[in-house]
C-alpha cells in the first residue's frame, strides 16, 4: 500500500515536491486545484486538494495527519507551478518564509476525519481530510461534492470518463519518471467500486500510459472530477503498484465523507 505524498527536502533551496502521471501540464484549467505543504517531526510533505468555498479546502486524511497527531503547520496556494525559493536551511527560516503572505502561501489548520487513524481499519480508510485557510480565496468556481451514491448511479453510464488533478509526480519508471511539483490533468476509468480491497469506502480507477494518467505521489487529496465537470466524486488516496496499474480513491458520495465535510 501507498500513501501518496512527496518529501519536501528542507536543505535545498528550490524545494521540490512532486504530477498526475502521464498526463499533461494543466495551466489554469483547474484553478480551484490547490497544492499543500505541511510540517510534521520528521520534515515537511505534500499533498493536493480541492476548494469547495472560499475558505474550505478537501484533502485526503492522511495529508493531515499521522498517528494520531494531526499537523504541525499547514500552507495552502493555487498556482500553476509551487516551487519554493526560500534560500533557508532551518525549520523556522523556512515556516518563516511561508508564514510571509507576500511569498504567496497561505497559512492553513487541517483537520482529519475523526475516524481516521492509519488505515487501521483497512479496508474501512476513512483516509478524507479537510483544510480551513486562514483567509478566504475568492475564485469564479469551486469543487462540489456529489448526491449520495452518484457512482452508484453512474457506473455504467456511456460516458466513463474521469478527470484527475493534482501536484504529484508525472511517474517513478522511465520515461515517465519526473517530480516538477506542478499542476498536471489526467483522464482516468473507473473499474470497480465494491471489492475487498475498498470495504465500499473505496473506488479503483486505472493509471496506464496508453489511457489518459493516473495518481502518484503528491496527488493524494487532490480531486477525480466526474467528466469535464467540477464535481468531485473522489479523492486520490492509495494504491498497490507504484504509481501505475490501478489507484484506489476514497469516495465522496458516500455518507462519511459527506457528514464530516458538511461540518465545515
Amino acid at each position: 500500500m501507498k500513501k501518496s505524498f512527496a518529501t519536501v527536502l528542507l536543505a535545498l533551496a528550490a524545494l521540490p515536491a512532486s504530477a498526475v502521471t502521464f498526463g499533461a501540464p494543466d495551466g489554469n484549467g483547474h484553478p480551484f486545484v490547490g497544492t499543500i505543504l505541511f510540517e510534521r517531526p520528521d520534515g515537511y510533505f505534500s499533498c493536493s486538494g480541492t476548494l469547495l468555498s472560499p475558505t474550505v479546502m478537501l484533502t485526503a486524511g492522511h495529508c493531515t495527519e499521522e498517528s494520531g497527531a494531526t499537523n504541525l503547520k499547514t500552507w495552502v496556494r493555487f498556482t500553476p507551478e509551487a516551487s519554493i525559493q526560500s534560500g533557508c536551511s532551518t525549520r523556522a527560516c523556512l515556516d518563516k518564509f511561508l508564514d510571509d503572505r507576500k511569498n504567496g502561501w497561505i497559512q492553513a489548520t487541517a483537520y482529519p476525519h475523526p475516524q481516521y487513524d492509519d488505515y487501521s481499519q483497512f479496508p474501512a480508510t476513512f483516509d478524507v481530510g479537510v483544510v480551513v485557510l486562514s483567509r478566504p480565496v475568492a475564485m469564479a468556481t469551486y469543487g462540489v461534492l456529489p448526491s449520495l451514491g452518484f457512482l452508484e448511479t453512474i457506473k455504467k453510464a456511456a460516458v466513463d470518463k474521469f478527470t484527475v488533478v493534482g501536484y504529484g509526480m508525472q511517474g517513478l519508471i522511465k520515461p515517465f519518471n519526473s517530480d516538477l511539483w506542478a499542476r498536471y490533468v489526467g483522464t482516468v476509468k473507473l473499474i470497480e467500486l465494491n471489492s475487498n480491497s475498498t470495504g465500499g469506502q473505496s473506488a479503483k480507477f486505472t493509471n496506464n500510459p496508453g489511457s489518459g494518467g493516473g495518481t502518484c505521489f503528491g496527488d493524494s487529496g487532490g480531486p477525480v472530477f466526474y467528466a469535464d465537470t467540477n464535481i468531485v466524486v473522489a479523492v486520490t488516496s492509495w494504491g498497490i503498484t507504484p504509481c501505475i496499474g490501478v489507484d484506489y480513491q476514497f469516495r465522496t458520495d458516500i455518507e462519511t465523507t459527506q457528514d464530516f465535510v458538511d461540518s465545515f
